[in-house]
């Protein structure tokens, strides 16, 4: 078969169309959607592994509070009560009325009165810091200030001594525990 009148002579009529079909398929050759889907697939995995490849500083381990405990966080929140506030002679670089009594080994009935220690939290003058104020005799005092995220949901510990016995008090999580032993 020849081409039709306006092709060209010699070649066969059909030539046109199959070429044409070979290089306008109208559906893609499945090699050239596998290709596709390829290439999204590397973009997407190298964005992921770009993405998660920064370096973060890490931060303090965070400790949780056992279940039920009311934290040092919830305290701060609370208002202030009168127990709340340091006996006047207690100088302390907290801020006024920020005070909390987070810990304190005296009966409520008064008859134990061997190691009286009181120990209250309030946040510092600068605001930052955390401080812990122990006392046993109400006069003398021992401070010790901690930065905020690590005193409320980091670990912090205070120790103190007097005349009364040895305080150890820690902080956390933010839960508060504190112990008292005779000797100094």
């Amino acid at each position: 078969m020849t081409a039709p009148v306006g092709g060209a002579p010699g070649l066969p009529s059909g030539w046109r169309g199959r070429m044409r079909g070979l290089l306008r398929p109208t559906r893609p050759p499945l090699w050239i959607a596998l290709g596709v889907v390829a290439a999204v697939g590397v973009a997407f995995g190298a964005g992921t592994v770009v993405g998660t490849a920064r370096t973060t500083t890490p931060a303090a381990p965070t400790v949780t509070p056992t279940a039920g405990a009311v934290t040092l966080e919830q305290l701060l929140d609370l208002p202030q009560t009168y127990a709340d506030q340091l006996p006047g002679p207690v100088d302390a670089p907290v801020s006024l009325h920020s005070t909390r009594l987070v810990f304190t080994n005296r009966a409520l009935d008064g008859g134990s009165l061997e190691t009286p220690w009181n120990v209250w939290a309030g946040v510092g003058t600068d605001r930052s810091t955390i401080c812990l104020v122990a006392t046993a005799d109400r006069i003398q005092s021992t401070t010790a200030c901690y930065p905020r995220e690590d005193a409320l949901h980091g670990s912090v510990s205070l120790s103190a001594q007097s005349t009364s016995g040895t305080l150890t008090l820690w902080l956390r999580g933010g839960g508060v525990q504190g112990s008292v032993t005779d000797s100094y």
